[in-house]
């Protein structure tokens, strides 16, 4: 059984290890470019069935989130973008394409670090937790229907209407804690 703190004290949530709905994480499977190309013709069909256009440079920021594991900043975006296409580009060029991306569901901002992560389930609409390792920085995103159905729960009590849900989780992954205990 895990916790959440709320306002109005602590919540029990029983999760069982299916409930997540783990689905493949786009993110992690990306890391070939066979994988980001099968990622990208499906970040294609998203923007085509919602008339929106991925342009070179929206493709080219969502393909180097879909590479990285981590929560990139706008400015390491920028770098990385530059040093790809080798040249200058404005800061506001990312900006641009990290809302467009959001906009379209391809990509969440964790409010904590001011940073991106590319979307592990683009085609399904979803509240976004993600758990982030603070040794490693890896963010993986899971789903938990009865994490939203509590957060909306208790937003209604309070007379809050909640506009958007991502929920933050720091800790240590499985990895770093292995590394950790050898």
């Amino acid at each position: 059984m895990r916790h959440a703190a709320t306002s109005a004290g602590i919540l029990n949530i029983e999760l069982s290890d299916d409930e997540s709905m783990r689905k493949p994480n786009l993110a992690t499977l990306a890391r070939r470019p066979s994988e980001i190309s099968k990622a990208l013709l499906a970040a294609q069909r998203v923007c085509t069935d919602g008339a929106r256009r991925l342009t070179p440079i929206r493709r080219d920021v969502y393909a180097l989130l879909l590479k990285e594991r981590r929560p990139m900043s706008a400015y390491e975006l920028l770098s990385a973008l530059e040093k790809t296409l080798r040249r200058k580009l404005a800061p506001l060029t990312v900006y641009r394409a990290l809302d467009f991306l959001i906009e379209a569901g391809l990509a969440h901002r964790l409010e904590r670090s001011h940073a991106f992560v590319a979307c592990q389930h683009p085609s399904d609409e979803h509240e976004s937790l993600y758990l982030v390792c603070s040794a490693c920085g890896l963010a993986e995103e899971v789903e938990s229907a009865k994490v939203a159905d509590v957060l909306t729960a208790v937003s209604r009590k309070h007379g809050f209407r909640p506009e958007q849900q991502i929920v933050e989780v720091r800790g240590v992954c499985a990895d770093c804690t292995r590394v950790a205990t050898k």
